[in-house]
């Protein structure tokens, strides 16, 4: 059975289209089972019923004609229950709908499983056959294992064929459903920016010149058969003859006779080079993995490899990204600060990210930026968004393909709202962030790239509550320099002249991966990362702690927190390697300059949960604490951010979260210990409301957030907060809080500050 099942999902996912899936599914299904028929029905929601989208023995006129009400037959019964129905005799079930276009009154056995993915009912996979007998308990789990894996490839399959550039005229709207990364609203034309090396997400283009583009591909295979003989020459004394024998089958590939000879073809067709070289490797890839020997299912492997080393060859030649020379919609696998670095900002409208999630780096960046931002639409071959207008709902993480006119004009009406309402808020930006009973918050930026200086400084922040110091490692192609990273250290502090600057010392890892220092793990969230990285290499944290002193000689008003601190071990050991930071660049600064007079205020960003019990502790040792919202709400929910299938359950709002909250602000108030917050909480109007009430002693956020968060806290009392969170502290579930605290802003006329653009 597990080789069947094996067999039946490859061959799903091979299929171009979502109706090819579903036919491959019943085919495969009923020859596996042996049974006379084999139905897929889907639920339809907006018309609240189960369509029949494909079937093997009832009448194939029905497919598509065929509906059953969500609460009619046996099929709504098993959506119903979300679980098999094995009958011996279905027409004398009560639920019986007999449907006379299928003509299936004469099938007796039924059994029904529910195609589930994400805890909503996406259909039903039915067989059926004539003689009345039950489904043994290995033909039920079969098909419930079969169900299991098809959820996903079927929900895949469905978004593909919704972003085709040949389903303009027959969905209107198409809409994909992923996360929302930054608020706001874009309408545009989208860009598609791929990996350099991603054969599969290079998009078909007309080649401007043919024999332009056969030069390139012949070069770019002559350079690849080059590597693979010195590949050959290098291992000539490490393996056998026949081991060797590989690489003579990967000159075999790249020879003039083999795929060289069909990507000519391509080309002469009018393809340029790269295009025709994604083509031809799909279609050998298909017919490899399409083969039952394993053998020849490895070589689809050898294929793409090579395809992605001519790809990089042929990019190495002559840059194939496309060049933004106007304004538009950026859309690629993986949104990376490297590829916001090197693109204007000004020209992009809107992010869409194949991957991430809403607290992804990425998205954070985003935020920053001010660019709307949506995320979360894994499978889906972003060469077909190349041109295509897109609609970006930030807010709801919506994306809209090639939209009609009437809609493009309501989100375009939509952001000119938005843009009124910011227009608004410029009226507080030199207000005190103070409450009408006369408590003042200080509100603080996160930042970490230079571009958001000015943005920051006018929005009138009061000082740095995060300085990001890997986002510079982030943007190099190696680490940067003792010398390099004073100077851009020293951009910040002058550019907040006046105002406290607190440093993060380098974050990295998790979803945060530098290009020349990967780190591979199974599970990065609990690996690697923050402290624990600087720590096991105190050369690069003692670096960054000189840099850090001497880019704040002469000026007081800067802090220094220490990442993913879980022990009083860490904190111990990284206080150590500051003051010997601290004392070299003194005795350095002593010959030439003035020397910093004291050690500046220490303090640790709380997002490991462990920190939170150990806090009388660590408050002995340390200035300050600064709550990570982000991390801490992952790892209490243990909820991965970036895993698309449970990213909506990642909610700032969740009773245990507020809950560690108050722990933390009580233990902090017992240890006389100040307390900030720098997630992405703190730039959440309706969170904005419970911080308030928490007395925190201030709230960091990205820059466009702070205008709204001063607006919410000069409209409540103390008072209204603390009593906002007592009532919030009894609830049960995060959407009650969620509810609770939208009522309160939408009483005070603020329901606009969550509401803009959606």
């Amino acid at each position: 059975m597990q080789e069947r099942l094996s067999h039946i999902t490859q061959e799903v996912n091979r299929a171009d289209s979502a109706e090819q899936a579903l036919n491959v599914i019943v085919r495969r299904v009923c020859q596996a089972l042996s049974t006379q028929v084999c139905s897929v029905y889907l639920a339809d929601y907006s018309e609240q019923c189960f369509i029949l989208k494909a079937t093997q023995g009832l009448n194939p006129q029905a497919v598509g004609n065929l509906s059953l009400g969500f609460q009619e037959g046996i099929v709504g019964l098993v959506a119903q229950r979300e679980e098999p129905i094995n009958l011996d005799n279905a027409p004398e079930h009560p639920n019986f709908h007999f449907s006379p276009a299928a003509k299936e009154d004469a099938f007796h056995s039924f059994l029904g499983v529910p195609i589930l993915e994400q805890r909503q009912v996406l259909g039903v996979l039915v067989v059926q056959q004539l003689k009345p007998r039950k489904f043994s308990d290995d033909e039920v789990n079969f098909l419930m294992t079969l169900s299991a894996q098809l959820g996903r490839l079927i929900a895949q399959s469905e978004k593909r064929d919704r972003i085709h550039p040949r389903a303009v005229e027959q969905q209107s709207p198409r809409k994909l459903q992923g996360f929302p990364a930054a608020s706001g609203l874009a309408v545009g034309e989208a860009i598609v920016f791929y990996p350099p090396a991603d054969i599969f997400a290079v998009p078909d283009k007309i080649a401007n010149s043919i024999s332009a583009e056969l030069k390139r591909i012949k070069r770019a295979f002559r350079l690849a058969q080059n590597e693979v003989l010195a590949m050959k020459r290098r291992m000539e004394n490490s393996l056998s003859e026949e081991e060797l024998g590989l690489f003579d089958a990967y000159l075999s590939i790249l020879d003039h006779n083999g795929l060289l000879a069909e990507v000519i073809q391509v080309i002469e067709e009018g393809q340029w080079a790269p295009g025709a070289l994604r083509q031809v490797t799909e279609q050998h890839v298909k017919q490899f993995e399409a083969m039952d020997d394993h053998y020849f299912q490895e070589r689809a492997s050898d294929v793409i490899d090579l395809a992605r080393r001519v790809l990089q060859l042929l990019e190495n030649e002559h840059a194939t990204r496309p060049k933004m020379t106007r304004r538009a919609i950026i859309v690629a696998d993986d949104i990376t600060p490297a590829l916001l670095a090197e693109l204007p900002t000004e020209k992009i409208l809107g992010l869409v990210s194949m991957r991430g999630s809403p607290s992804s780096h990425a998205a954070i960046l985003a935020k920053a930026l001010g660019i709307p931002a949506v995320c979360g639409f894994d499978g889906m071959p972003i060469h077909l968004f190349q041109g295509q207008t897109l609609i970006i709902d930030g807010y709801k993480g919506s994306l809209y393909l090639s939209p009609s006119e009437p809609l493009k004009v309501q989100y375009l009406h939509l952001i000119e709202e938005e843009q009124q309402l910011t227009r608004e808020l410029e009226k507080y930006v030199n207000e005190p962030a103070i409450t009408t009973d006369g408590f003042m918050m200080p509100l603080l930026v996160n930042t970490g790239l230079m571009a958001d200086f000015e943005k920051s400084v006018h929005v009138g922040a009061d000082g740095v509550g995060l300085y990001r110091t890997e986002i510079p490692f982030l943007l190099r192609e190696q680490f940067p320099g003792e010398d390099e990273q004073v100077k851009i250290y020293r951009s910040a502090l002058q550019a907040f002249h006046g105002k406290s600057v607190t440093f993060r010392t380098l974050d990295i890892g998790g979803d945060k991966q530098l290009p020349y220092f990967p780190i591979h793990e199974d599970n990065p969230f609990l690996g690697w990362r923050g402290i624990r990285v600087t720590l096991d290499h105190p050369d690069i944290f003692l670096i960054q702690a000189r840099a850090i002193f001497k880019a704040s000689a002469n000026i007081d008003c800067f802090k220094i927190a220490l990442p993913m601190i879980s022990s009083v071990e860490e904190v111990d050991e990284s206080i150590r390697l500051l003051e010997q930071a601290f004392y070299e660049v003194n005795s350095e600064l002593s010959e030439s300059s003035k020397p910093i007079n004291k050690m500046p205020p220490i303090g640790i960003i709380l997002e490991v949960p462990s920190a939170i019990y150990l806090l009388p502790h660590i408050a002995k040792r340390v200035d300050f604490i600064s709550v990570g919202s982000n991390d801490l709400t992952q790892y209490l929910l243990a909820v991965d951010r970036n895993n698309t299938r449970v990213s909506s359950l990642f909610s700032n709002y969740h009773p245990a979260i507020l809950a560690a909250l108050n722990d933390i602000r009580r233990i902090a108030n017992e240890c006389q210990l100040e307390v900030n917050i720098c997630g992405e909480m703190a730039g959440d109007p309706m969170a904005a409301i419970l911080l308030l009430g928490l007395e925190f002693n201030g709230l960091s956020m990205n820059a466009r957030s702070l205008p709204k968060i001063k607006k919410v806290i000069r409209s409540f009392a103390l008072s209204e907060a603390k009593d906002a969170v007592s009532h919030a502290l009894t609830l049960e579930k995060a959407r009650d809080i969620h509810h609770y605290l939208f009522e309160l802003l939408e009483q005070k006329g603020l329901g606009g500050l969550i509401r803009a653009g959606k």
